[in-house]
């Protein structure tokens, strides 16, 4: 009797630790009361789970990502939306977006010194070589594998870019015809058609946002890859210790944006006028052109309502007629992670997720750019359609190499505040004097650290 009562107890004992143990594999923690129905509800619970097949994932440790992003408004609005679909795919993750004002790199470079960097962030080409250090190399994610162009540092992929788009002159096809005007294939041909337009006193020949200094961009950023025909323009300026001299394309488009203050061809006083109204007055049909990026046409259309008074033609920056004018074409939106990140491994998956197929398929279109995922495309008749009235030779930029990204950083180069001080009358021979100066004492510090 003895021996039975004790094989019962050992049984018994043994149900309950299986009824614990299954409770605790449903991913609940519960202390496992008997009801006076005599009903175990940490088992129930079990039971729930098993039925469901639910992940659980309400009950992992919550997890709070931050996302930070340039204000431009797709963006801004997509990826908001995106963050909350997201949450509720994976209710423990909460996907904060935050908003960077303006474009450069000030906002990455005050949160980098208080090392405070957010857990996933956007990036210009040229900004990989200051932050490589804290980027988390990208090789095992999956959706890596199927990117056209992904930034690769020193052999390490850091950073996937979301877009690829042209450089174009936005401009009212109306308005050129009813000037008699023709599209210019050529510098020479560009000034005149701006020349004419500004005469015929009706509109401003180019609407610049010279208040907001990146929209500057184009012409001494940009300008001086496409003048050259070089697209290792800047890894290039790194070995000259002059590259700011007399007859460089650098010093062709400072007088290009000199000719365009002194001759009012962005207006009276385009240093005062924001992006906000320079768009303004270029979709009202007060200005004829703009110079902006392939991203610019959604905003148009949004703002307009159609597109049968808009048009596109290649940046004219150079006198060959021997070929088709070249238009930069660019990688942007180059998302990465912080190798400092707590949560590095649900950030990777929020990366995966922003690729994948369906998500991206929906973002590219909102945004009407080029794909950069192998297998999903994104035709836009608008783009087909100009480029073939206005053909092009598409010119890829190349980012700035190490040795670019450290002299220049030194000498606190920046193209597009440069391209301002030009604008409102700043010496080109006096300030290519300077830069040079400045840039020539950096080169030689940054080869005695290599030596």
């Amino acid at each position: 009797m003895y021996q039975s009562t004790r094989i019962i107890l050992i049984v018994v004992l043994a149900l309950a630790a299986s009824s614990f143990v299954t409770a605790c594999g449903g991913g609940e923690l519960r202390i496992t009361l008997t009801t006076e129905g005599g009903k175990n509800e940490g088992s129930a619970a079990a039971a729930r789970n098993d039925k469901t097949g639910s992940s659980n994932e309400e009950f992992k440790k919550p997890v709070k990502l931050k996302l930070a992003m340039w204000n431009t408004r797709n963006e801004l609005q997509f990826w908001s939306s995106k963050a909350k679909e997201y949450n509720r795919l994976h209710p423990h993750v909460t996907v904060e977006v935050e908003m960077v004002h303006g474009n450069n790199d000030q906002y990455l470079k005050v949160r980098m010194a208080a090392n405070d960097m957010p857990d996933l962030f956007f990036l210009k080409p040229s900004y990989f070589h200051t932050y490589k250090d804290v980027l988390l190399p990208l090789h095992d994610i999956s959706v890596t594998a199927i990117n056209k162009k992904p930034m690769v540092i020193n052999g390490e992929v850091l950073g996937l870019p979301l877009v690829s788009f042209t450089e174009y002159v936005f401009y009212h096809p109306g308005i050129l015809e009813e000037l008699g005007l023709e599209v210019p294939r050529t510098l020479e041909e560009w000034l005149d058609v701006m020349e004419r337009i500004g005469n015929s006193g009706q509109y401003t020949p180019l609407a610049l946002g010279g208040k907001d200094s990146w929209t500057f961009y184009p012409l001494l950023e940009f300008g001086p890859m496409i003048h050259s025909g070089n697209r290792h323009y800047l890894a290039d300026m790194a070995g000259q210790s002059e590259p700011f001299r007399q007859g460089s394309s650098f010093h062709a488009m400072a007088e290009l944006i000199q000719q365009l203050a002194n001759r009012g061809y962005a207006g009276k006083d385009a240093l005062s006028v924001s992006y906000d109204s320079a768009m303004e007055q270029f979709e009202s049909g007060k200005a004829a052109m703009i110079v902006l990026g392939q991203w610019y046409y959604s905003n148009y259309v949004d703002k307009v309502g159609d597109d049968e008074n808009l048009g596109v033609f290649p940046l004219p920056l150079t006198s060959d007629t021997s070929g088709p004018p070249h238009a930069m074409v660019m990688t942007d939106m180059h998302v990465g992670i912080s190798r400092h990140s707590d949560n590095v491994e649900e950030a990777k998956a929020f990366l995966n997720w922003m690729f994948s197929e369906d998500i991206y398929r929906e973002y590219i279109a909102k945004v009407e750019q080029d794909s950069t995922v192998e297998g999903i495309e994104h035709h836009i008749p608008f783009f087909e359609k100009w480029e073939k009235q206005n053909p092009y030779e598409p010119f890829y930029y190349e980012g700035p190499n190490e040795q670019y990204a450290l002299i220049s950083s030194a000498v606190q180069y920046d193209p597009k505040f440069i391209a301002q001080e030009i604008f409102a009358g700043r010496s080109i021979e006096e300030l290519m004097g300077e830069l040079n100066a400045r840039w020539g004492r950096a080169k030689e510090a940054a080869q005695a650290t290599d030596n």
